[in-house]
């Protein structure tokens, strides 16, 4: 690798921010694909391949929507200020992909290090998706680990949406993060 290119990956992984505001385009089914594949080099102890890609488009994002705002109102929320927030969630990007967790039943591989895959196959993507132009934005919350919102997507009993990546073109400025120096976080054993 030229040392430029080292300089570009070090910018890239540097400078990553997420991105709240989200508008067309989205990726193309191509650059999808390339995200994917990203996603799909993780760490992955024991070749399991913990992890699914439910991709979420066009009318798509409504239904999903609505999956979001039934799982409220199954939990017993009733305030209609947060179950139109729910509605409208998807809408924040044109594409959207939930990262999943599929969990394997193995001797070695705890649930907690497949977790570590699946989320370091979000990380991967959303870090793709910036090296592709696209601005991105990893989102959990209260959805992640209900039944409902699982099984809506395709997942089991033992599943768990490890992040909903939102990926689009960035509108409006980047947030500016602090500087920080690495040395706080750091020792040496």
């Amino acid at each position: 690798m030229m040392s430029t290119d080292v300089n570009s990956l070090l910018e890239l992984l540097t400078d990553r921010v997420s991105h709240s505001a989200l508008g067309l385009p989205g990726p193309t089914p191509d650059q999808i694909t390339d995200i994917v594949r990203a996603g799909m080099r993780a760490p992955d102890h024991g070749l399991l391949r913990p992890w699914h890609f439910v991709v979420i488009e066009g009318d798509r994002r409504e239904q999903l929507g609505t999956v979001l705002q039934n799982s409220l109102r199954l939990r017993g929320v009733t305030d209609e200020s947060q179950l139109a927030k729910a509605l409208k969630a998807p809408q924040r990007a044109p594409t959207i992909i939930a990262v999943m967790l599929q969990f394997k039943n193995h001797p070695k591989v705890e649930r907690n290090e497949q977790i570590g895959s699946a989320a370091a196959a979000a990380y991967a993507m959303s870090l793709a998706s910036n090296a592709l132009g696209f601005g991105s934005m990893w989102r959990t919350g209260v959805y992640a680990t209900d039944p409902s919102v699982v099984a809506a997507l395709g997942g089991g009993v033992q599943d768990e949406v490890i992040g909903f990546l939102y990926l689009g073109t960035r509108e409006g400025p980047s947030k500016k993060l602090p500087v920080l120096d690495p040395a706080e976080f750091m020792t040496h054993f």
